[in-house]
């Protein structure tokens, strides 16, 4: 229902500094991009920008339970589209990942995660907080389990793990318990600790068997679920030679160069995107070499600095204080998203504005994490500043959904 309708004046429950946090970073992404010295990725940017823009006002000033209704129909048309792009969609740095629109292209991946969080929103309301055993848990994970196997064929596992965070964070904002989640995040830790740690392999795994047998008891779990935990431990270790061999070649360098970075001592080959950036950010000190002068960007010696590697741009250009800026920006939104979510009048919306807030967050922290070589390469942009028209529009979507809420919360009342 629009809000205009209701006689309610939404502008007076407007949140401006929310807009303005999210204007100024897409101010600061249109910057970046045109210091890439590249007009027609500016032009296209600004074209997403309006058109997101555009698709942000709409959002804030709809509705947002009507949603709802249409959860369903929009999970399915994502998942349809992921097939779609998984048959006849085209390449490009090594992944099917895009639906071509003539001149533009579109990313459904974009698309899911948002579909996937109405659906996570709508089931986790009928729960009314019951996700006490795994049952209670199944079919939402299995709702994130779906989208996550298309999207790990493209491939694309970062944009897959969010899936995973996303359904993470909902369940934990739904009333999962700390050590429900901390159970549900054990394979992956399994595999950590099989390959991970710089111990003897089986040993290494052998003690965290033992220390999360020792938990399952502890966390007096039914019989059968603390069994499927373990087993699900167990597979993972024994299976993960097969995961690991699924993964693209490039992927397992990324791993493995970030793991131990003596594979490449010179980052001349796996490492060259990581190191070229740490130099970038680094050779920036504290106020920037200015706009249009950095070496680095200039010559183009970072691969996609205008998208995975933009905050490097950032660094080499506007240095500490602009990079230091940008966090604080990108954190600020988040904290304002975070209180929306807090004080949202209704489950659905709560859970939405969490689902938002996953995203959003784990975007932020990978892009910067990998930027700096905290992290390894996941090829996820950062929020409003990455060049992308569709992960634009979809953040300033999100967005205004997080507005939405925001209104209808005051306008309720």
């Amino acid at each position: 229902m629009n809000i205009f309708k209701t006689g309610a004046r939404p502008w007076r429950y407007f949140d401006w500094r929310l807009f303005l946090a999210g204007l100024g970073l897409s101010g600061l992404g249109l910057l970046a991009v045109a210091a890439t010295h590249n007009p027609e990725q500016l032009k296209k940017q600004l074209l997403s920008l309006a058109l997101g823009l555009l698709v942000f006002l709409l959002a804030a000033v709809w509705d947002y339970r009507s949603v709802r209704r249409w959860a369903e129909i929009l999970f399915c048309a994502a998942v349809f589209l992921l097939l779609v792009v998984l048959n006849i969609g085209y390449a490009a740095y090594g992944a099917q990942r895009w639906i071509g629109l003539g001149p533009l292209a579109f990313q459904p991946t974009e698309l899911m995660k948002l579909a996937l969080i109405f659906l996570l929103a709508k089931f986790l309301e009928q729960k009314q907080g019951r996700l006490n055993t795994l049952l209670d848990i199944l079919p939402g994970l299995a709702l994130a389990g779906l989208p996550f196997f298309l999207i790990y064929k493209q491939p694309d596992l970062g944009s897959a793990v969010v899936l995973l965070v996303i359904f993470l964070v909902m369940s934990f904002w739904g009333g999962m318990k700390p050590s429900r989640l901390f159970l549900l995040a054990s394979p992956f830790l399994s595999v950590l600790a099989l390959y991970a740690l710089p111990l003897e392999p089986l040993t290494s795994w052998g003690v965290y068997l033992a220390l999360l047998a020792a938990l399952l008891w502890r966390f007096r779990l039914p019989c059968w679920e603390a069994g499927v935990y373990f087993i699900l431990n167990l597979g993972a270790g024994l299976f993960s030679s097969f995961f690991w061999n699924s993964l693209s070649l490039y992927q397992r360098n990324r791993i493995l160069s970030f793991i131990n970075p003596d594979i490449d001592p010179l980052a001349r080959g796996i490492r060259y995107h990581t190191a070229k950036s740490v130099i970038a950010v680094g050779s920036g000190g504290l106020f920037g070499k200015g706009i249009f002068r950095g070496a680095l960007t200039n010559l183009r010696y970072i691969p996609q600095q205008h998208t995975d590697f933009i905050f490097s741009v950032i660094g080499e250009e506007l240095g500490f204080i602009g990079a230091a800026l940008t966090v604080l920006a990108l954190f600020y939104l988040l904290r304002r998203i975070y209180q929306i979510a807090a004080n949202a009048s209704a489950d659905f919306g709560r859970y939405t504005a969490a689902g938002i807030l996953a995203v959003l967050g784990f975007q932020t922290v990978v892009n910067i994490g990998m930027n700096i070589g905290l992290l390894p390469v996941a090829g996820l942009p950062l929020p409003f500043v990455s060049y992308g028209g569709t992960a634009l529009v979809v953040s300033w979507l999100g967005l205004g959904l997080a507005q939405s809420i925001a209104i209808h919360r005051q306008t309720l009342e």
